[in-house]
């Protein structure tokens, strides 16, 4: 049982942001409880890559050193399917750490950091009663418990959102489509350059190592139209669209050699820009908050940024509703900003050159 002092939180949602939110106010003093919906802490989307930013505060939070073990020192460059390098806006950015990693290690490591004593799976949070001295915290299976805190981190489909704001339903970001799959190096060619390829008909893609042996790749396509096809079919079928010439690209290769039951095809859903992100002794972060399209590659280091902010606010502060204000001041503005970065990258993807300078002026300006 917690000291009767101690701040109690929960945490709706075992992912990255809820497990990092959840690490972020136990530093704050906070006894927390983090509650996954599914029956174990997994990891849906292969791999995904973290920026400085995400790692400075997985440095804080004492599991920085271990995830860096887990994954592998990368980067994100750009070049067109003639091979062509477009790297003018790349250059102060060369230094900048950048990490890919598979969502399942990290999420076990999260998970480990975070203890079972404080992680509850088969746990979906299904709405909430808020008031005054006490947010009340209602599951699916029918029970309850009582917190002075309720954070949503609960996904693009999140139920506290939906709650918080009636009618901020998810909603398809025109047209685009994602195919992702993990593969043994083993299984491809040598990757000899782990640049991504901007290409003809508004494509990306490429192949990138992700630690512990293996490869992630990712191919996505804005203004997609969906086929009878599989998933492994429409990739493959997109790969001439990112690669023309002789030089070594092993996207084809990751592709078939990835099961067809372990391609992940994804229709991308965003939220809508929020006006609202707390409610009395209720917050969302994460993609609960603003799930971005994810050609900006950055989805997951914005929602850690907000799992800090939060608990730096909350740690400040005895008054949880007063602290929670704080937060959603500081965070509105900068989401403002990042919705319209996130379509001038998008609208600049027909040509490759204008998509990495838009690309990278995004990244400049999240890390500040």
């Amino acid at each position: 049982m917690p000291n009767s002092s101690e701040r109690r939180a929960v945490v709706a949602g075992g992912g990255v942001v809820g497990l990092t939110t959840g690490l972020a106010l136990r530093q704050a003093g906070f006894d927390v409880l983090v509650c996954e919906q599914e029956p174990q802490v997994r990891g849906i989307g292969a791999a995904l890559g973290l920026w400085a930013n995400a790692l400075e505060v997985f440095d804080r939070l004492g599991v920085g050193a271990g995830i860096r073990a887990a994954g592998h020192p990368s980067a994100i460059r750009y070049q067109d399917p003639t091979g062509q390098v477009l790297d003018e806006h790349y250059a102060d950015l060369a230094g900048v750490d950048y990490l890919m990693v598979t969502r399942q290690r990290l999420n076990e490591l999260l998970a480990e950091a975070i203890g079972p004593d404080h992680l509850r799976t088969s746990a979906r949070v299904v709405g909430y009663e808020d008031r005054a001295d006490a947010v009340t915290v209602r599951f699916e299976d029918g029970s309850t418990t009582e917190a002075d805190l309720l954070v949503g981190a609960d996904g693009v489909y999140s139920k506290v959102r939906e709650q918080l704001s009636p009618g901020s339903a998810a909603q398809e970001y025109p047209g685009h489509l994602a195919w992702r799959g993990i593969v043994p190096e083993s299984a491809i060619p040598e990757i000899t350059s782990e640049r991504f390829v901007v290409g003809r008909e508004r494509t990306r893609g490429g192949v990138v190592r992700s630690g512990g042996g293996l490869a992630f790749w990712v191919l996505a396509q804005l203004g997609a139209q969906s086929s009878a096809a599989s998933g492994k079919q429409e990739a493959l079928a997109l790969v001439p669209h990112l690669h023309e010439g002789d030089w070594t690209f092993p996207l084809r290769e990751a592709i078939e050699a990835t099961p067809e039951d372990k391609v992940v095809r994804n229709r991308v859903m965003a939220v809508p820009r929020q006006t609202r992100w707390v409610g009395g002794r209720v917050a969302l972060a994460g993609d609960a908050a603003h799930a971005l399209s994810p050609h900006i590659t950055s989805g997951a280091s914005l929602g850690i940024e907000d799992a800090a902010v939060l608990a730096d606010h909350l740690g400040q502060s005895a008054d949880v509703p007063a602290a929670l204000k704080a937060y959603e001041a500081g965070r509105l503005p900068r989401y403002a900003e990042a919705y319209r970065r996130v379509d001038e990258v998008a609208e600049a993807s027909v040509e490759p050159r204008e998509f990495a300078k838009e690309f990278f002026g995004f990244i400049r300006w999240m890390l500040g």
